[in-house]
């Protein structure tokens, strides 16, 4: 389903609020509005999970059989790979696909941070390396806000602070969406 544009509100689309009671009903009829976002909503995200938890079954049962098969034929490979694949080569290329051997790149995992980290500054230190380490210094944003009239002059830095419109509606319940419907 292709995603419908945003567009701008026209001042013809726009109704005109002209009492405290209008307001009011217009107030509720929003409120009644996101009821029904809500609902349509939830209805969506419970169809969403319904067919997330049917593909689950499915992949699963299709994720088993790949894993038993590729176990065989690595377990067959491993024992016969010096007639499977060529003298020199590290896979063979069949008809229907590729079998074979592969070296990844190298990979390392640091444990224990800061005592790893204290061991490699001394080692660096040591033998004078300067690529074992690296520094990153990123701007406090909470300090900077913190601070902000010592850092106007800086700048770069600027700080905003907007006044927001907003309608918070009370929770419509069910049973009033029904009523707008009929009478409109």
């Amino acid at each position: 389903m292709a995603k419908q544009p945003n567009r701008r509100v026209r001042a013809d689309d726009m109704l005109s609020v002209s009492s405290s009671e209008e307001l009011e009903q217009t107030i509720f009829r929003i409120g009644q509005l996101q009821t029904q976002l809500e609902i349509a909503t939830a209805k969506t995200n419970q169809t969403i999970e319904d067919a997330k938890a049917s593909l689950k079954e499915t992949t699963t049962a299709i994720n088993n059989e790949i894993k038993v098969l590729s176990k065989s034929a690595q377990i067959f490979f491993t024992a016969n790979q010096q007639d499977i694949v060529p003298a020199g080569k590290k896979s063979r290329v069949f008809d229907v696909g590729e079998i074979g051997t592969r070296t990844p790149p190298l990979s390392v995992t640091v444990k224990n941070g800061q005592e790893v980290i204290d061991a490699l500054s001394k080692l660096q230190e040591q033998l004078k390396l300067t690529d074992l380490l690296t520094t990153k210094t990123s701007a406090n944003k909470s300090g900077l806000i913190k601070h902000r009239e010592k850092l106007k002059d800086i700048p770069g830095i600027t700080f905003n602070q907007k006044e927001q419109f907003f309608i918070k509606p009370v929770h419509v319940p069910i049973e009033h969406l029904t009523e707008v419907k009929e009478s409109a």
